[in-house]
């Protein structure tokens, strides 16, 4: 039997500063920091940039252990903070800047085209080469702990898909739902798709939502899940056995796929 509470039960930690309101008027996005720390290391704002390990890393804490997910990563201000596994302060401009200086491509083949003058979807897709593609994919790692006890997991490792029965109602937020016939399984193994996000009035969009990496697809985010469900928003829940407690901090490591021969 699973039993499952919809809802989010969001650490003291994070609501704290997830709550603070915004400022009436956007400020202009500052010019990001860029420091060399030597031939091989660079830090952009609070993202470390590893050139020989070809790898990206930044600091991020545990948001939910329970409750329907739809997004991976988002900031601490992102109204989206009540349905994402990860929040960070870090910028996603920041991050997407380490992303391009890694050689990570991006690719927009998940978003639907629209007609112009009419706004309505036209059912097509914008076509990629397979070149594109592959140069857009990137591993997700996530890192907690310290000496013997540091643990190095796959994202996919951290996220539960539910196989609801045919039949089985939508729960709702905060309802608690029980069935003998849902069971669970681990999100499908396999790389990330880059999707880059947007600029929007002179404004990076990721940076103004603070969506950065989507389960649930979505244009604002920069990384996307690719994979089967991703745009079904009662399907995913942060995975009990692997997830460390809330408020945990942890370090979130993106890596450009490289598959394996």
């Amino acid at each position: 039997m699973i039993k499952l509470l919809i809802t989010a039960a969001l650490s003291l930690f994070w609501t704290a500063i997830a709550q603070e309101t915004s400022p009436a008027k956007p400020k202009s996005p500052e010019k990001p920091k860029i420091e060399r720390l030597n031939n091989e290391e660079v830090k952009i704002g609070k993202i470390h940039l590893h050139q020989k390990k070809r790898e990206l890393s930044f600091k991020g804490g545990i948001n939910m252990t329970k409750g329907l997910i739809e997004y991976f990563l988002t900031t601490t201000k992102s109204d989206k903070v009540h349905e994402t596994l990860i929040l960070t302060d870090a910028s996603p401009t920041n991050i997407n800047i380490a992303m391009k200086l890694l050689g990570i491509k991006e690719s927009k083949e998940l978003f639907e085209i629209f007609d112009e003058e009419t706004w309505k979807p036209t059912g097509k897709f914008p076509a990629v080469s397979p070149e594109t593609h592959a140069a857009s994919l990137v591993n997700i790692f996530v890192e907690w702990g310290k000496g013997a006890k540091k643990k190095r997991v796959p994202a996919n490792e951290l996220i539960h898909h539910i196989n609801w029965p045919k039949k089985a109602p939508t729960p709702k937020p905060n309802e608690e739902f029980e069935t003998n016939e849902a069971t669970l399984s681990v999100m499908e193994e396999g790389p990330w798709l880059s999707t880059g996000s947007y600029m929007h009035e002179g404004r990076f969009k990721a940076e103004i939502g603070g969506i950065i990496f989507g389960i649930y697809t979505n244009e604002q985010a920069i990384v996307n899940f690719f994979g089967k469900d991703r745009l079904l928003g009662d399907v995913w829940i942060p995975n009990e056995k692997n997830v460390p407690e809330e408020g945990t901090v942890v370090t979130v490591v993106v890596k450009p796929h490289t598959p394996k021969k």
